[in-house]
């Protein structure tokens, strides 16, 4: 999938000065690491080898340690244990290696979490997996967008509530007060902090320039159909995905509240009945393989 920036239409900061201050103050305390940053363009060059990424996973030692754990997890089954580092990235491949780098930067944001009322970490890393490996189905099922693009927007999607829980908790805790299952999140958080955690989250993801398609995918995953281009596939599945999680009870925030898509979302994807019901048949087996991967993500 091309990262390149298109003309994209999101949410206005500077038309929202509580975004802004948010934002400007998340971008003063949480930078992307050299090391993520240097695995981006890494695995955007094709020209990059097998040593060179090695080499920059390996200055980490705790993503090192990260690689080495998850090649050696029940998920990939191995029959012999993976010892040395750079046959681990050979097996798990770059854009692997890439989404466990960003991955793991995001799960450091959770440093002072505890948890409020319906929500909990773990609850939300849970979504968030589980949305990543839905979306995975629906990109596996449908052909339309890269599975493994598909699994890393899918677990990106919700950053903007990572972001709240910790550097506006308090605001994010009257969010949790008011959320209902007939109140979608963004609605109430409109009500209360003027800003969804989808812009919140896409403004980040700019700071820190993150791939142009997962930025669409944060921004938009609440509103697919606002998304045109190259993208708007691949913020349609989230959207799915983050629905037939929720109507799972595999919920952000502990409140199952994400209404059905529009059918012109089912239809961008050429999700009919079969192929609906395909991905229903399969969920239970991701829901269970997230479930093991959300424990390797929050170590």
């Amino acid at each position: 999938m091309e990262t390149t920036r298109e003309a994209i239409e999101f949410p206005a900061v500077k038309g929202n000065p509580a975004l802004a201050r948010l934002a400007a103050r998340i971008g003063e305390i949480s930078t992307l690491p050299e090391v993520v940053y240097r695995i981006l363009t890494l695995v955007e060059d094709p020209d990059t080898g097998a040593a060179e990424l090695t080499d920059a996973v390996r200055s980490d030692p705790a993503l090192a340690m990260r690689v080495m754990r998850t090649v050696n997890s029940p998920y990939y089954g191995l029959e012999q244990k993976v010892s040395d580092l750079q046959q681990a990235i050979a097996i798990l491949g770059f854009r692997e290696i890439r989404n466990l780098a960003l991955t793991a930067h995001v799960a450091s944001l959770f440093h002072t979490s505890e948890g409020y009322k319906y929500y909990s970490r773990r609850g939300l890393w849970g979504h968030l997996v589980a949305t990543g490996m839905v979306a995975r189905l629906i990109a596996q099922t449908t052909g339309r967008i890269p599975p493994h693009e598909a699994y890393l927007a899918g677990l990106l999607h919700d950053l903007g509530l990572i972001l709240l829980d910790q550097y506006a908790h308090s605001s994010f805790c009257r969010v949790v007060d008011a959320l209902q299952p007939d109140r979608p999140t963004c609605q109430v958080e409109m009500e209360v902090l003027g800003f969804t955690h989808a812009e919140l989250g896409q403004t980040v993801a700019g700071q820190w320039n993150l791939p142009e398609h997962l930025s669409a995918a944060i921004g938009f995953h609440h509103q697919p159909e606002g998304c045109q281009g190259a993208y708007r596939a691949l913020v349609c599945a989230i959207a799915v995905a983050n629905f037939l999680c929720h109507r799972q009870e595999v919920t952000s925030l502990g409140v199952a509240n994400i209404p059905l898509p529009p059918p012109e979302i089912f239809a961008e994807l050429n999700l009919g009945r079969e192929e609906l019901n395909q991905i229903v048949a399969q969920l239970e087996k991701a829901l269970r393989s997230a479930d093991m991967m959300a424990v390797l993500h929050v170590r």
